[in-house]
């Protein structure tokens, strides 16, 4: 059991059904370069690293000018890729209820994500009104596995790091909770499976953020 004030969440992969869109678009990016498919497991690793330039480690090491391929295909279709990505993205199954019970129960709840900050499916879902602070791409410097989201989220929170926990599907995930000191949980609804997250050893590992409220005392 926990005993914490706050709750960081991660989004895609953690509240937000999403890993198998981004596996899409990863896909259909080396199909309009000609490039061969990539493994589902290579397009995860990529997804839960954090890397800076994930997409053009899918291209084929003997692949002509990768990077100028990319920027083409990106530049064409990314303004309909987000707007499927914002339209269209559903919750993880129980995250919305989990949501509104945990900050009925008075927990102040956060987001940081490498995502961007919009998230407009949050008003869909109804819930961005439950979070004290969202922390995206833009408001940082440094994305995960650098503490520095973390370090942001807990300031619009006011909450110290020992008062705090977070909860992502994702290796960098772990690695930026444990260097901001907050306690660490990990989920298997995202892009890594229980032995990669164990090894990063997590506080806790859970089959879905809906499990999350059996964990936690309530706050006084």
């Amino acid at each position: 059991m926990f005993r914490v004030k706050g709750i960081i969440f991660d989004v895609d992969g953690t509240l937000a059904d999403s890993v198998e869109f981004f596996h899409d678009i990863a896909q259909e990016i080396l199909r309009l370069a000609g490039a061969p498919p990539a493994d589902r497991e290579h397009v995860f690793a990529m997804m839960r690293l954090g890397d800076a330039a994930p997409m053009e480690k899918l291209f084929p090491a003997d692949f002509p000018n990768p990077s100028t391929t990319l920027k083409r295909i990106v530049d064409k279709h990314m303004h309909d890729w987000m707007r499927r990505y914002h339209h269209d993205t559903e919750a993880i199954p129980g995250s919305i209820e989990l949501l509104h019970d945990l900050a009925a129960q008075g927990f102040q709840l956060g987001i940081a994500t490498s995502s961007g900050r919009a998230l407009p499916f949050l008003d869909r879902w109804g819930v961005r009104q439950l979070f004290d602070g969202i922390i995206g791409r833009e408001d940082v410097e440094n994305r995960k596995p650098h503490p520095e989201p973390i370090f942001k989220c807990l300031g619009h929170l006011g909450l110290p790091p020992n008062q705090a926990l977070y909860i992502g599907d994702s290796l960098v995930d772990i690695r930026a909770g444990k260097a901001a000191n907050v306690y660490t949980l990990g989920v298997l609804t995202g892009t890594s499976p229980h032995d990669l997250l164990h090894q990063e050893r997590p506080d806790h590992i859970l089959e879905s953020v809906a499990s999350l409220r059996e964990l936690l005392h309530p706050v006084r």
